[in-house]
C-alpha cells in the first residue's frame, strides 16, 4: 500500500482495486445523475471545485464519477496520528494547514503547495472543496482563498504553460442521509487560470480575490443556491412543497435533473417577487410557516403530502404487494441484522448530522463484507454443499439491496397511511392544511408564470 506523500500523484493498482469496490457501493448508496461531463477539458490539468454540504460524500461524488485517481486536500488536523496519516495518504489526500493549526505549521503548506504542482502537472486532477467546511443549507458559503493560491502559484511556476482549468462541480442531494436518495452531480464550465497570471504577478491579492469570485460565479448555476440567508427557511419550505406540484402540472418527467431546473426557476422567481412586492412576499412567508407548522404537527412530509389521485388508487395494490414481499424483506433483514445494527449504533453517536452518511457508508464498506464472509463460512460448514453455499453467497449482497429498497417502499406507504387515516377519521384536522396548500400553490403559480408586476396585479385583482 503506497503511503509516501512524495508519490501521491502516481497511479496505484491497490487504490484502483479499492476504488472499484467503493464506486459500486457509492452508486448503491445514492442514485447518481451526472451532467456536464463534456465540460471537463481533455488533456489539460484540472482542479475540481465542488460545493461542500455532506462531509466525505462530497469528495466521493467527484471520485466515483469516472475511472480516475484525483488527489484531494483536507484540513491538516485529521493527519495527526501516524496510522491515520498513512491511510489518508494512501487515499490520495493532502493536508492543508490553517491558522488554527498554529502559525509554526503554516510554513508546511509550502511543501504541500509544491506537491500540488506535481499533482496538477500529472493531470490526475486535484479536488479542492473551496468552502473549506461543510454546511447542510443549500447555499454557497464564502469561499476560502486556498484554491486560488494553489492554482495561481502552480500556473505561475511554469509561466502560464500549464493552462490549469478550474471546473466547478455542483452537488445536490435529495436527502443527505437516507440510502437510495438522489444525488445530482453537475460539472460546470471550466475557468482558465492562465488569464490571471499577469495580474497575479502585479497584485497577488487582487488575483486571488478575482479568481475566487469567478469560481463562485461558476458554482452558482450548478447548485441549488438560496442566497437569502434571512428567509432561507421560507424558500426551503416552498421548494419542498411546490417543486413536485410544478413538475406534475407541467407534465414533465419527475427526475432529479428536472427537479433541479424547476427549483432554480422557483428561486429566481421568488427573488424577483420579494424584491418587487415585499409585503406580499411576507404574507406568502406567513402562510408557508403556518403550513410547515401544521405539516410537522400531523407528522406529514412534503415529499408525499398531499397524495395525488394516482397514489390514492395505488394504495391498496401497493399494500398487497408489500405484504406479499414481506417474507423476502424478513429474510433480508435477518441476514443483515448484525451489520445494519452496528452501522446504526456507530452513526447514532455522531452529533454533526452531515457526517452521518459518511460514517454509515464507511462502516458499511467494512461491516457488510466482513459479516457476510463469516455467514458464508458458517453456512458452508453446516450445509456442506458447494451449490447451496454459492447461491447463498450471491443472495447476500442482493438481500442488502432489497432490504433498503423495501424499506423505502414501506416508508412511503407509511406516509400515505397517516394521511388516509386522518382524512377518513379526523378530516377536520387537515382542513386548514389543505387550505394553505391550495393558497400557496395558487400564489406560486402567479409568481412563476407572471413575472411582470402590472400583469401580476391584474391577475391578483381577478381573484
Amino acid at each position: 500500500m503506497p503511503t509516501k506523500r512524495e508519490d501521491i500523484e502516481q497511479w496505484s493498482r491497490s487504490y484502483y482495486l479499492l476504488k472499484k469496490y467503493v464506486d459500486i457501493c457509492f452508486r448503491f448508496y445514492f442514485k447518481n445523475t451526472i451532467e456536464g461531463v463534456g465540460n471537463i477539458p481533455k488533456d489539460k490539468p484540472i482542479i475540481f471545485a465542488p460545493n461542500h454540504q455532506n462531509a466525505l460524500m462530497d469528495a466521493l461524488a467527484v471520485l466515483c464519477t469516472k475511472t480516475w485517481q484525483p488527489v484531494f486536500v483536507a484540513r491538516a488536523d485529521i493527519f495527526k496520528k501516524p496510522l491515520i496519516n498513512k491511510i489518508l495518504t494512501f487515499l490520495k489526500i493532502l493536508p492543508i494547514f490553517r491558522i488554527r493549526d498554529g502559525y509554526e505549521n503554516l510554513q508546511k503548506n509550502d511543501e504541500v503547495f509544491n506537491k500540488t504542482i506535481d499533482v496538477i502537472k500529472n493531470r490526475n486532477g486535484l479536488v479542492i472543496l473551496p468552502e473549506g467546511n461543510h454546511g447542510e443549507k443549500k447555499r454557497l458559503r464564502p469561499l476560502k482563498k486556498g484554491i486560488a493560491r494553489i492554482a495561481l502559484q502552480a500556473e505561475n511556476s511554469l509561466n502560464g504553460e500549464l493552462d490549469i482549468q478550474i471546473v466547478p462541480v455542483g452537488l445536490d442531494y435529495t436527502n443527505y442521509i437516507k440510502v437510495r436518495s438522489g444525488l445530482l452531480i453537475r460539472f460546470g464550465n471550466p475557468i482558465p487560470v492562465k488569464s490571471l497570471t499577469k495580474l497575479y504577478n502585479q497584485n497577488p491579492a487582487k488575483a486571488h480575490n478575482l479568481l475566487i469570485e469567478l469560481v463562485g460565479k461558476g458554482l452558482n448555476p450548478e447548485m441549488i443556491d438560496i442566497e437569502d440567508e434571512k428567509y432561507y427557511n421560507i424558500y426551503k419550505i416552498i421548494l419542498d412543497m411546490f417543486t413536485r406540484v410544478c413538475i406534475q402540472r407541467k407534465g414533465i418527467k419527475d427526475n432529479h435533473s428536472n427537479q433541479f431546473t424547476t427549483q432554480k426557476l422557483i428561486i429566481a422567481k421568488l427573488d424577483k417577487f420579494k424584491n418587487s412586492r415585499f409585503d406580499d412576499f411576507l404574507l406568502l412567508a406567513a402562510d408557508a410557516l403556518e403550513y410547515n407548522l401544521l405539516l410537522n404537527r400531523r407528522d406529514f412530509t412534503s415529499n408525499t403530502y398531499p397524495m395525488n389521485s394516482n397514489n390514492k388508487w395505488a394504495f391498496v395494490p401497493f399494500a398487497i404487494a408489500l405484504l406479499a414481499l414481506s417474507p423476502l424483506f424478513l429474510y433480508s433483514f435477518i441476514n443483515n441484522l448484525i451489520p445494519i445494527s452496528g452501522i446504526k449504533l456507530l452513526s447514532g453517536k455522531i452529533k454533526d448530522k452531515q457526517f452521518i452518511s459518511s460514517i454509515r457508508f464507511t462502516a458499511g464498506l467494512i461491516l457488510f463484507p466482513l459479516f457476510h464472509a463469516i455467514q458464508v463460512t458458517v453456512f458452508a460448514i453446516i450445509t456442506k454443499s458447494l451449490v447451496f453455499t454459492l447461491a447463498y453467497t450471491v443472495l447476500l449482497p442482493i438481500s442488502v439491496y432489497f432490504f433498503f429498497l423495501y424499506k423505502g417502499w414501506f416508508e412511503k406507504f407509511w406516509e400515505w397511511s397517516k394521511e388516509i387515516k386522518i382524512t377518513l377519521f379526523s378530516p377536520k384536522r387537515i382542513i386548514r392544511l389543505n387550505e394553505l396548500h391550495r393558497d400557496i400553490v395558487s400564489q406560486m403559480w402567479k409568481i412563476v408564470e407572471f413575472t411582470d408586476e402590472d400583469e401580476y396585479m391584474k391577475i391578483s385583482s381577478k381573484n
